[in-house]
């Protein structure tokens, strides 16, 4: 992408994304990933 084509960014905002820290949504997904394969191994025996 050459320069010309890039909008101006108002001050404070990276150019890239950056994450320090893990979203909220991802530990609730492993959450109820985990608890779904906990009823399913369960409820076998």
């Amino acid at each position: 992408m050459s320069d010309e084509n890039k909008k101006q960014l108002p001050s404070g905002v990276p150019s890239e994304n950056v994450y320090k820290s893990i979203h909220w949504s991802i530990i609730l997904a492993y959450g109820i990933a985990i608890g779904s394969i906990y009823l399913l191994l369960s409820s076998v025996s």
